[in-house]
Formats: structure tokens, C-alpha cells, sequence
């Protein structure tokens, strides 16, 4: 019986640090307005060993598909590059959304990006491409998990696009938030040895 009671006092105690751990990476849900285009961030691997879509990946698209059907953009960009043997992150998701009822000519693919930076410079580049690059400013709605949202909004705003973010549904296990939480703490560590937001913008002045 002491044993249960500590157990359930240890999981207390790891669910409190784990929210406090995670706050300070979420954003606030606001009102969506129309927009450009949807922009739903890869995942990596895409798949798993199986070749079915990751979980995570699916949980991102479903809530750009969601957002689609509200009618509040006419296009949505599948953004992720080669990130396992020969299937792109863009690519699966476009058909995860093909089969959730999104018309395939309504979908974009960037196919290179590789983490964050590159979703940003990427889909940029693709939005604002044939136009004068240091005067496009595209509107998007930015679809990620929702520990990942504030860093996503912070390159695509470096990248020159008007941001607005829409937060895929996230698993209630507390060792699922945990490891997404550590992740972002270790990326933003990274970036202290580099300029991210100069990155997101490179490419500046291509038409």
C-alpha cells in the first residue's frame, strides 16, 4: 500500500514538473482569420519501419486538414525533406491529407527542409516564388504540435511571412510531453551558436 502511494506521489510530482517544464513553449490559442496558405511542419521520420505515417506526423496534418475545411486559405503547403531511406515528410503528408478529403491540387510540397529553418526558408521561398523577394510577405497559418509553435512562429516571422499558428492535438501522456519539451530546450541551447533567424531569411532578393 506505501509503495502505491509513493508511486502515485512520484507521477504527481513528475506530471507538475513536466508542466511547468512545458509552459513556457506553448502559445495562447487565438482566433483564426483567412489566410494564404496552411503550412503544416514535417516530422521525422515520417514513417515508421512499416511505412505507415508516424502518429505525430498525422496528428499535424489532420489539424491542417481541419483548418482547410474551415475555408480559411485555398492552399495547403506540406513542408520536410528526405528524413528516412527515401520517403519525404512532404510527400506522406500529402497523402495523409489526399485521403482526408483535401483535393491534391490544392496542396504544395517543399521537399528539401530538413528542420525548422529550412520549413521557413523553404516554404517562403515557395509562396513568394516569381516575386520580388525582399517585398513578399506572405500570410500563413503555421500547423505543428503545440510545444513547437512558438520557435515555428518566431522563423517564419525572421522569414518575412505574417504568422498566424494553429496547434495539432497533443498525446495526454506526461513522457510524450517531457521528451517533446526536452527537445525544444536542447534546439534553442543550439541555436545560441547560430544565427537561426538569418538563416530563415537567406535567400533575401530572389525572385
Amino acid at each position: 500500500m506505501k509503495a502505491a502511494k509513493w508511486a502515485g506521489l512520484v507521477v504527481l510530482l513528475l506530471g507538475g514538473c513536466v508542466s511547468l517544464l512545458s509552459r513556457p513553449l506553448r502559445l495562447a490559442e487565438r482566433p483564426l482569420a483567412p489566410a494564404e496558405a496552411i503550412v503544416v511542419l514535417g516530422f521525422g521520420p515520417p514513417v515508421d519501419k512499416t511505412g505507415r505515417p508516424q502518429a505525430e506526423l498525422v496528428r499535424r496534418v489532420e489539424q491542417g486538414v481541419k483548418v482547410f475545411k474551415q475555408g480559411l486559405a485555398p492552399v495547403m503547403v506540406m513542408t520536410g525533406g528526405n528524413t528516412y531511406l527515401n520517403y519525404y515528410e512532404a510527400d506522406v503528408m500529402r497523402d495523409v491529407a489526399v485521403k482526408l478529403g483535401v483535393p491534391e491540387s490544392a496542396i504544395r510540397r517543399e521537399r528539401a527542409a530538413r528542420d525548422t529553418i529550412g520549413n521557413a526558408r523553404g516554404t517562403i521561398g515557395l509562396l513568394c516564388e516569381g516575386k520580388e523577394r525582399s517585398a513578399c510577405a506572405p500570410s500563413v497559418i503555421v500547423v505543428s504540435s503545440p510545444y513547437h509553435l512558438k520557435r515555428a512562429r518566431r522563423l517564419f516571422e525572421c522569414g518575412g511571412a505574417k504568422v498566424q499558428t494553429s496547434a495539432a492535438a497533443a498525446p495526454a501522456e506526461w513522457t510524450w510531453r517531457l521528451g517533446f519539451s526536452l527537445h525544444e530546450y536542447q534546439v534553442r541551447f543550439n541555436y545560441l551558436w547560430r544565427d537561426e533567424c538569418s538563416q530563415a531569411r537567406s535567400g533575401e532578393g530572389v525572385k
